[in-house]
C-alpha cells in the first residue's frame, strides 16, 4: 500500500513525529513524504522525502517563505505518486494534500496536533488566518478520517467546527527501543552520590510554564538541593542565561541533538512540565512526558489540556494548572522518596509508556486507520 504523508514543512530535529511512524513501518508500507521546504540533519532518516522550494543552499527560514509558490507542484507531486491513502499532518497548509487526494480519488486522513484546532477556534482578522481558515475548513470537509492526538484535543476539534463523526483518538508514542532507562545506581539512598536533577525540555515560553518552574525550583533549594537543567530556546532564553549566571545551581543549555537529550532525560531524577493556558492554548499532548517516562525517569506536569493523558497512574504526580506551590510540593515529593519508592516510581512509568504510549502500538493503530479507508 502505497502513503503520502504531507506536511508544509519538515525540520528533524526537531520534527521527529512526522516520520516516526513511517520509520518502523516502512517494512509494511511504500512511504513517500511531500513536503514543501525539508531541513533534515539526522542521517538516521532514511524516508523518500520530496520537498519543492528552491535554493536548497539557502538558510530554512528562507526557503519556507516559498511555501505558496510551490503548492501547486506539491499537490501534483501527491497525485503522480498515485497513493493508495494521503496523510496529512496539521489542518492548516492541508491544501496540496486536499488537491492530490480530489484528483486521484485517495482517501485522506488528517491528523490535528493542536496549533491547526486553537486557530480553527480563532476569528480569522488576517490574510493569513484567512488563509488557514480556509484549508481548516478543506480538511473539515474532505478528510476521510480525523486523528487527534489526544481526548482533550478532540474534544477541543468539535467545539471549533471539526466533524465529530469523523474524529478519532490516536496518540502518537514514543519509541521505547531509542528511550531506554539506564541501570538504576546501587547506592542504598538514591541521592546520595549526587544533587538530584530537576529537567525541563521544551520551548522557553508562558505556555510551557518555564518562569513557573524556575520559582518553585529557586523556593525548593531551601528544603532540596538539587539541579535545574533547562533545555530548549525560545523567548525566555536570554533571561534564563542571566539567571543561571549568577546561580551554579541552574544550567541552560539551549537545543539538544537527540543524543544529548536521551542523555538528560535518562540522567533526571524527574521531568517538570507545567504546561498551562496562554493565549487561548494549551498542551495538546506533550511527548517529551513519554520520552522521559520511557527512560524510567518519573515526571510533574500541570493538570492542563491533554497533559493527563501523557503521565501514568504511578509514574508521576499532577497539579492543578497555575499552582506554582503545588508544583513545587509535587517535586518535593519525589525528590524526598526513599529509593525503594523511587524504584517503584521509575519502574512504574517504564512499564506505561510500553503498555500504553509506544510507538510500535501507535503504529498498529496507525496501519489500522490506513486499512480502514483504503477498504
Amino acid at each position: 500500500m502505497k502513503i503520502a504523508l504531507c506536511k508544509s514543512s519538515l525540520l528533524i530535529p526537531p520534527t521527529y513525529f512526522a516520520v516516526a511512524h513511517a520509520q518502523i513501518m516502512k517494512d509494511d508500507f511504500d512511504f513517500s513524504f511531500f513536503t514543501m521546504a525539508a531541513e533534515i540533519k539526522d542521517s538516521n532518516i532514511d524516508l523518500d522525502i520530496r520537498d519543492f522550494a528552491p535554493f536548497r543552499h539557502k538558510p530554512f527560514a528562507t526557503r519556507e517563505k516559498y511555501l505558496p509558490i510551490v503548492m501547486p507542484a506539491m499537490a501534483r507531486a501527491v497525485e503522480n505518486f498515485h497513493p493508495d491513502v494521503i496523510h496529512q499532518h496539521f489542518a492548516t497548509w492541508s491544501w496540496p494534500a486536499v488537491r492530490a487526494a480530489r484528483a486521484s480519488g485517495s482517501p485522506l486522513i488528517t491528523t490535528l496536533h493542536g496549533a491547526d484546532v486553537v486557530m480553527a477556534g480563532k476569528q480569522a482578522r488576517t490574510a493569513m488566518a484567512r488563509w488557514h481558515h480556509h484549508n481548516i475548513g478543506l480538511v473539515q470537509r474532505n478528510s476521510n478520517r480525523i486523528l487527534a492526538v489526544s481526548n482533550y484535543l478532540a474534544g477541543q476539534a468539535v467545539v471549533s467546527g471539526f466533524p465529530a463523526g469523523k474524529i478519532m483518538v490516536h496518540y502518537l508514542g514514543v519509541d521505547t527501543a531509542s528511550f531506554v532507562p539506564v541501570k538504576m545506581r546501587q547506592e542504598t539512598d538514591h541521592r546520595t552520590s549526587a544533587p538530584p536533577v530537576v529537567l525541563f525540555v521544551g520551548a522557553l515560553n508562558d505556555q510551557k510554564g518555564i518562569l513557573h518552574l524556575l520559582k518553585a525550583s529557586q523556593e525548593l533549594q531551601v528544603s532540596h538541593e538539587h539541579e535545574l537543567v533547562i533545555v530548549g530556546r525560545g523567548p525566555h532564553y536570554e533571561a534564563l542565561v542571566r539567571v543561571a549566571a549568577g546561580n551554579p545551581r541552574i544550567q541552560v543549555l539551549g537545543q539538544l541533538g537527540r543524543t544529548d537529550l536521551l542523555s538528560q532525560l535518562q540522567c533526571a531524577t524527574v521531568l517538570a512540565a507545567p504546561s498551562r493556558q496562554s493565549n487561548g492554548a494549551r498542551e495538546a499532548a506533550g511527548l517529551v512526558l513519554l520520552e522521559a517516562q520511557a527512560c524510567g525517569t518519573p515526571v510533574v506536569a500541570y493538570s492542563s489540556g491533554g497533559t493527563p493523558e501523557m503521565v501514568g497512574p504511578r509514574s508521576g504526580l499532577l497539579t492543578e494548572e497555575d499552582n506554582v506551590d503545588g508544583l513545587r510540593d509535587s517535586i518535593a515529593a519525589i525528590l524526598a522518596l526513599n529509593s525503594k519508592d523511587y524504584l517503584a516510581m521509575r519502574t512504574s512509568a517504564r512499564d506505561y509508556t510500553l503498555r500504553e504510549r509506544s510507538l510500535v502500538g501507535s503504529a498498529r493503530e496507525l496501519a489500522e486507520h490506513y486499512n480502514a479507508v483504503s477498504e
